[in-house]
């Protein structure tokens, strides 16, 4: 019984020698205390912070001594919790508390602040998306979290990185569809799908299915001159509608080492917005996660705060810009987007190849910082990214990343259908064809 301990008042900053000081202790917590991580909530823990939501070290911090000492603040900010298993309950990243007390104790992977209970947390107001303007063109890029469909036909599962089960992979499917109506995009750059093809039971016809269902029927996806997109178990697609945009010539796709086993070759498209006839050209990525890290070499973590990869990373962008604007000059347009998942927090070095070729995130430029579409080990930062040339960022009128996914606990009931869809929330760019560029 808690209760019948003396109780010590503590404030979070706390360094690793004053917590082990404290463990075995009843403690308060008089502070405001925010929640920072809720991916193991559904078991009942989740991690509190005494300085706001928590971000990645080089979502803000250059890469190297100053993410090393911005990881390091973190640590000392946050604090995980765990609740008694009848207090449980879905509650978003950014949920705060005022006062908390509890036992701090220790397991086997380190301390943790045993709640005798919560008060009801603050919650945040959900993220409110708007329409996409009458005559605009709405461009999304997301990521949806490893969508496999096994055998197409309700069977094939458990699948290889996807859904477990048939329902498990319907309930998925359930909340992309009422995502994707909540949206209503014109063209959708995707990662993470299954690379089984592109005939009736693949994963590209059953996501076409689910856009078809989505309040438009006249999605089309587009479709390389090979069975597959490269060789790894995922790939990348680009679905348009086709009453909007009209899919000029071929696909391209880029062939080199820098895709090969490494990040996933990209799909490009030269794309007509019917209204107004300007053409530009898209291309979906999925560059190298910085998972399944070689133990030396350049490509190993050099402990700046990026991860392992990121040399391969930096090589894909560079070859990948080099690569799109020859194509873009043979197309005969300056106006390309790359659209994806880059697995690069904003400071780090693959961000910033693309800014020093003069591509745009236009999230950055029109909403302004901070950001985020993902969440990792209780910190917030930003991999998914719509970069634009100058020539077509100027076409742009708004844009964001609409919070549905990476703040949300996995596992729980939501109020919405569309909530906690993928780990990844979706970005979303608005552009008018129909006016001048503003770059002009």
């Amino acid at each position: 019984d808690q209760s019948s301990l003396p109780q010590t008042r503590i404030a979070l900053p706390l360094n690793s020698k004053s917590r082990e000081a404290l463990e075995s202790m009843r403690v308060s917590l008089e502070q405001t205390l925010t929640v920072t991580d809720v991916y193991k909530l559904s078991s009942g823990e989740f991690t509190l912070s005494g300085s706001g939501v928590l971000r990645i070290p080089t979502e803000v911090k250059p890469p190297g001594k100053a993410a090393a000492e911005q990881e390091r603040k973190n640590r000392n900010h946050s604090i995980v919790a765990r609740l008694p298993k009848t207090g449980v309950s879905a509650m978003p990243v950014g949920s705060q508390f005022d006062d908390l007390s509890g036992l701090l104790g220790h397991n086997v992977r380190g301390q943790q602040l045993w709640l005798q209970g919560a008060p009801p947390a603050n919650m945040p107001e959900p993220d409110t998306l708007k329409p996409a303007a009458a005559g605009y063109v709405r461009i999304v890029s997301s990521n949806l979290l490893n969508f496999f469909n096994g055998d197409g036909s309700g069977g094939g599962f458990p699948t290889d990185r996807g859904a477990k089960t048939y329902q498990e992979f319907l309930a998925r499917a359930t909340r992309t569809r009422a995502a994707i109506t909540r949206i209503q995009p014109h063209l959708l750059a995707v990662q993470e799908l299954e690379n089984d093809g592109f005939g009736p039971r693949s994963a590209v016809q059953t996501l076409l299915d689910l856009l078809n269902q989505s309040g438009n029927t006249d999605w089309a996806f587009i479709r390389p001159g090979s069975d597959r997109i490269g060789t790894d178990d995922i790939t990348v697609g680009l679905l348009y509608r086709q009453q909007v945009l009209e899919a000029v010539g071929k696909a391209h796709m880029l062939q080199s080492p820098e895709f090969d086993g490494l990040s996933r070759q990209p799909l490009a498209q030269l794309f007509r917005d019917r209204r107004s006839g300007v053409e530009f050209l898209a291309a979906a990525n999925h560059l190298k996660s910085k998972g399944s890290c070689p133990d030396s070499g350049h490509n190993a973590d050099q402990d700046d705060g990026q991860g392992c990869w990121n040399p391969a990373r930096v090589a894909a962008v560079a070859t990948q810009i080099e690569w799109l604007e020859n194509l873009g000059e043979t197309l005969g347009t300056t106006n390309i987007m790359i659209l994806g998942d880059m697995n690069a927090y904003r400071m780090e070095d693959p961000v910033a190849s693309f800014k020093a070729a003069s591509y745009i995130d236009l999230v950055e430029q029109i909403s302004g910082l901070p950001q985020h579409s993902f969440l990792y080990r209780g910190q917030t930062g930003t991999l998914d990214y719509l970069f634009a040339s100058p020539a077509v960022a100027g076409y742009a009128r708004a844009a964001q990343i609409w919070h549905i996914n990476a703040t949300l606990a996995r596992n729980m009931d939501h109020p919405q259908p569309w909530l906690r869809a993928s780990d990844h929330d979706p970005v979303i760019v608005d552009f008018d064809f129909s006016q001048p560029s503003t770059s002009d």
